[in-house]
């Protein structure tokens, strides 16, 4: 990704996202204090799920970018609007 896009990411995302996180480690820290868990494995649960939050997190922001930037450039008018799926990788595209 982009540095770019990992600022603006830091600087407009992530500020909206921070309640919304506040309530997933509450329900998260619950539920893994109800498994049996030892505290270094609920840590190690926790680590692994804001990980995977900022990961996705960081994907979804960078997708919508890349979106709002296929409907803004400028574009031949095609009946069937196959212009809106360019955001989307394709499969043979080299993953970042």
């Amino acid at each position: 990704m982009s540095d770019l896009y990992q600022w603006l990411y830091d600087h407009y995302a992530l500020p909206e996202l921070e309640d919304l996180m506040a309530g997933q480690d509450g329900i998260l820290a619950e539920d893994a204090a109800r498994a049996s868990l030892t505290k270094r494995q609920r840590r190690c649960l926790i680590d692994m799920a804001e990980n995977m939050r900022l990961q996705w997190g960081t994907e979804a922001f960078t997708l919508g970018i890349r979106f709002g930037q296929a409907l803004s450039a400028p574009r031949a008018l095609d009946a069937d609007c196959q212009w809106l799926m360019n955001f989307l990788p394709k499969l043979d595209d080299p993953v970042s």
